[in-house]
């Protein structure tokens, strides 16, 4: 049976948080306010993504075309789609991000993916306007819950392992999964807080060997 490994999208298969940077080149700079809000405890993750994306004016294709510049995969993300490709690697992509971005950043890859679950994004003249499809794997404060994902995708006897970076990982803390945190990262350091098993990485070609050997 092959190893499952979850994956977070932004900041962690994608070099950059893709999302960031739309808000950062689109959306009116209050946005950064939001997102403080949301780590400090204030906001769950949906309420902070409605009001902050509700200041982005920029149509689709904008957005995308500005997502395609700075969308650059993490070294060695190749060799974890080419062992999914040949079964060896069961892949699964959570994300708190949006299909705007995720979906044409992956292109063909998505056919490699035993799963893929993020959120919706609608541009319009009066703001870009989120969409939660997932109400299954929404747990208070996350649109989607990555440990959720992991429950939903293991199964009995299976090596299970998580990748990720951010804020929205944090429920991974404590789950039945081995994780792998982006170094420097604010999971990395949630999960030093929490004296929680990890590995920190810089690129996925230490996630492959420790996972495929």
């Amino acid at each position: 049976m092959p190893p499952l490994l979850v994956l977070d999208f932004d900041g962690t298969l994608a070099l950059a948080d893709v999302g960031d940077v739309l808000c950062d080149r689109f959306a009116d700079p209050s946005w950064r306010e939001w997102a403080r809000r949301w780590r400090r405890g204030e906001l769950d993750l949906p309420q902070e993504q409605v009001h902050m994306w509700s200041t982005v004016r920029a149509d689709a294709a904008t957005l995308r075309a500005a997502a395609a510049e700075v969308g650059a995969f993490r070294p060695g993300a190749e060799a974890l789609f080419e062992a999914a490709r040949e079964g060896a690697l069961e892949l699964v992509v959570a994300s708190g991000g949006f299909d705007l971005y995720i979906e044409p950043l992956l292109g063909a890859r998505m056919e490699l993916l035993a799963a893929a679950y993020y959120n919706r994004l609608e541009p319009g003249p009066e703001g870009a306007r989120p969409r939660f499809p997932h109400a299954e794997l929404a747990r208070p404060p996350y649109a989607i819950d990555k440990a959720a994902v992991l429950a939903r995708h293991r199964r009995p006897g299976q090596r299970v392992a998580f990748a990720g970076d951010g804020s929205s990982d944090r429920s991974v803390i404590g789950a039945d999964a081995e994780l792998f945190v982006v170094r420097g990262s604010l999971l990395e350091r949630a999960c030093n807080d929490a004296g929680a098993p990890h590995v920190s990485f810089d690129d996925f070609d230490s996630v492959a060997r420790a996972l495929l050997g």
